[in-house]
């Protein structure tokens, strides 16, 4: 892994011994800028009006001390610092560093000369340190990694135990790369591009800010080179619960609306009374205002949901064990004896043969996919869900009718083939059924 390729950017140093060329922040400071990392330091706590700024940072290394157990008067004697100043400063970096982990996704770097564990557990206290998972603060000693092999060292090693961190630099590097390329290439076909798009969305679109940002990052994506990220980090082996799966999998395909859009979007999913509706329209008959009044209020059109529960998906085959036992699901089995018993009685061999037939007409999960009936569209992991399956008809409604029921949006791809398959139920041709005879064997 090559760290000075990886960090691009500004490194900012909060630390009070910054400009003391004997200290060893000072070592750390040299050894950063010696790997081309250009450095800002500053040499006080750092205040949370200053975390926007930090958005592009490469990275943000913290002292834990401001002090120095010290503070010089005019006398030029050396006083203790008061034990309620201290405390009251710890608790100001502790705000600074909750509000920086929740604002932007940085690397956050404590260089101190403090006791680690004494730091880990203060952390801890304020919910900042999990000692059950990686996290996204890196504490050293100082004195560990006053050169620079020691620092860079201790930074990779830090990183190939956080993919998340790895994954955003490969990815803020390539994406840095092509958004330059991308933006002198418009600026070359016309330094009025700008006024020329803008003026195109919003003869268009109501929400023409929205579409702007949207064609500058379809035009960014298309312009995107290659990616290559390294298995050995990514692919290492973690334990994954299936709580963080269903939210991994949900934050890809779903979007929750914290502030609600002005205008409808296909994909829009609104819920009333524990049923859903998916509005499938495309989005050019959606951007628009009526053309004689002047009001936005658009038709949608929308396809009816509901929940599914795990007992209505089907994901283990009916199987013989051997224990002698047929197993159905997790919830439903019986043993030979058992079935011996059910066959003398007519009645129990009825409702026993119900449980094929149940099985057979349940939804079937294969290798990532639901085997849906030609009439319905499920997708799982949405709206906080394990999956919500759709009826075909199309269901009418108007935008502001139903504007404050919308929780969120159906992303693509997955919106897209929800609206083809719409559209081939719309178009398709009725057939002759095929007899049941032709493959009845018993």
């Amino acid at each position: 892994m090559d760290v000075e390729k990886l960090f691009q950017g500004i490194a900012v140093i909060f630390d009070d011994e910054i400009n003391d060329p004997t200290s060893t922040i000072y070592t750390i400071k040299k050894n950063i800028q010696s790997k081309n990392i250009p450095v800002a330091v500053y040499n006080e706590m750092p205040r949370q009006e200053i975390i926007p700024s930090l958005s592009n940072a490469a990275f943000v290394i913290l002292d834990w001390d401001y002090t120095n157990s010290k503070l010089d008067v005019e006398s030029s004697e050396r006083v203790s610092i008061p034990i309620e100043l201290k405390a009251n400063q710890e608790q100001d970096l502790i705000q600074f560093i909750s509000k920086l982990l929740c604002e932007i996704f940085i690397p956050v770097f404590i260089f101190t000369s403090k006791s680690v564990d004494s730091i880990k557990t203060t952390l801890r206290d304020a919910k900042l340190w999990n000692d059950d998972k990686e996290n996204r603060i890196f504490i050293k000693q100082k004195n560990d990694i006053n050169t620079e092999a020691q620092l860079f060292e201790e930074i990779e090693n830090w990183i190939k135990a956080m993919p998340s961190v790895y994954v955003l630099k490969e990815w803020e590097k390539n994406i840095s790369k092509s958004k330059d390329a991308m933006f002198i290439e418009l600026y070359g076909y016309s330094p009025n591009w700008v006024k020329i798009i803008w003026d195109m969305l919003k003869e268009d679109s109501i929400e023409n800010h929205r579409e702007f940002g949207e064609f500058v990052t379809r035009n960014l994506n298309n312009r995107i080179g290659t990616y290559e990220f390294d298995e050995n980090i990514i692919g290492a082996e973690r334990g994954i619960s299936p709580e963080e799966l269903r939210r991994v999998v949900e934050g890809e395909r779903y979007l929750f609306y914290d502030t609600q859009p002005e205008q409808a979007y296909t994909g829009d999913l609104f819920e009333d009374d524990n049923e859903y509706y998916l509005n499938i329209r495309a989005q050019c008959d959606l951007s628009r205002r009526d053309v004689d009044s002047g009001e936005y209020n658009p038709k949608l059109y929308c396809i009816k949901g509901k929940k599914l529960r795990s007992k209505d998906i089907v994901t283990d085959d009916i199987r013989m064990t051997t224990e002698e036992t047929l197993i159905f699901d997790k919830c439903k089995s019986f043993s030979l004896d058992e079935m011996c018993e059910i066959c003398k009685d007519n009645d129990e061999l009825k409702k026993f043969n119900k449980n094929f037939t149940k099985y057979r007409n349940g939804i079937f999960f294969r290798k990532g996919t639901f085997l849906e009936r030609n009439d319905k569209v499920i997708l799982g992991c949405v709206a906080g869900k394990q999956a919500l399956q759709f009826n075909l008809d199309i269901s009418i409604k108007e935008f502001n009718d139903v504007k404050d029921k919308r929780i969120g949006r159906i992303l693509p791809p997955y919106i897209t083939r929800i609206q083809q398959k719409c559209a081939q139920n719309m178009v398709r041709e009725g057939v002759m059924p095929v007899p049941e005879g032709l493959f009845m064997s018993f």
